[in-house]
C-alpha cells in the first residue's frame, strides 16, 4: 500500500487581486495561463483559524429510488472510513486495490481564547476512484453487479464539523461526485451524484433531511 504524509499548511482564506488597470490583450500566442488559486493553493497569511491538511476518502451511499450504490474513495473499500461503515473484507473485482493518493481538507475554526469552540466550513475536494454497482442484481462487487467505476472529482462540506451548535441554523453536510466512468459493457458513463444530510439542533427529535442520489447517463 501507498500511504501519503499529511502535510498541515495554514494559509490565508483570500487573495486580493487589484483590478484597476486593465492592460491591452496581448496577442494570442502570448498569453499566459494564469495561476488557479483555490482554497488550497492560497499563499499563506499566518491565519491560525485555519487548519489545512490531506487526508484519506471513503464515503459510500445508496439511492434508493434506482438501486445504486456509490462509493468514492482513495483507498480500498474494506479499508474503514468516515461516514458509514467498510464494505466488508478485500474485494478484488472491484474498487482500488491499494491506496491511490488522499483529498485535500480545510477547516475554519472559532475559538475562545486559544481553545478551539466550533470548527465551521469544513470542505474536502480531490480525485477518487468511483465505484457504483447495482443492489438490485447480483454480482461479484461486495455481492453486487458492477455497473460503472473509474476516476472522478469529489468534494464535501460541513458547516460545522462537531455538530452541536445550537439555535436556528440547521447543521448541513454534504458529499458530491461527478466524472467519466467506463461500465461493466466498455462503453462511456457519466456520473454524478450527492448525499446531504440537514439537522435541526432545535427541533425535539433532532430531526434530519436525508437525500441520496446516484444519477448515471
Amino acid at each position: 500500500m501507498r500511504w501519503r504524509i499529511p502535510l498541515v499548511v495554514v494559509l490565508a482564506l483570500f487573495v486580493a487581486v487589484s483590478c484597476d488597470q486593465q492592460p491591452a490583450e496581448p496577442p494570442a500566442d502570448q498569453v499566459a495561463e494564469a495561476p488557479a488559486f483555490n482554497w488550497m493553493n492560497n499563499p499563506d497569511n499566518g491565519n491560525f483559524k485555519v487548519y489545512r491538511d490531506v487526508f484519506d476518502l471513503r464515503v459510500c451511499w445508496s439511492d434508493s429510488n434506482n438501486g445504486l450504490r456509490v462509493c468514492q474513495s482513495t483507498v480500498l473499500l474494506s479499508q474503514a472510513g468516515w461516514p458509514g461503515t467498510p464494505e466488508g473484507g478485500p474485494e478484488p473485482d472491484c474498487g482500488l486495490q491499494e491506496a491511490e493518493g488522499s483529498v485535500d481538507y480545510q477547516d475554519v475554526g472559532t475559538y475562545v481564547g486559544d481553545i478551539p469552540e466550533s470548527w465551521l466550513h469544513a470542505h474536502q475536494q480531490g480525485d477518487a476512484w468511483i465505484t457504483i454497482r447495482d443492489e438490485n442484481t447480483a454480482g461479484d462487487c461486495f455481492g453486487d453487479a458492477l455497473v460503472a467505476e473509474g476516476w472522478g472529482r469529489v468534494s464535501g462540506n460541513d458547516n460545522d464539523v462537531f455538530g452541536t451548535g445550537d439555535g436556528a441554523n440547521a447543521n448541513t453536510f454534504r458529499f458530491r461526485g461527478h466524472g467519466k466512468l467506463e461500465a461493466s459493457d466498455g462503453s462511456d458513463v457519466m456520473y454524478n451524484g450527492h448525499w446531504q444530510w440537514v439537522c435541526w439542533p432545535d427541533h425535539p427529535n433532532r430531526a434530519c433531511n436525508v437525500t441520496s442520489v446516484v444519477n448515471l447517463h
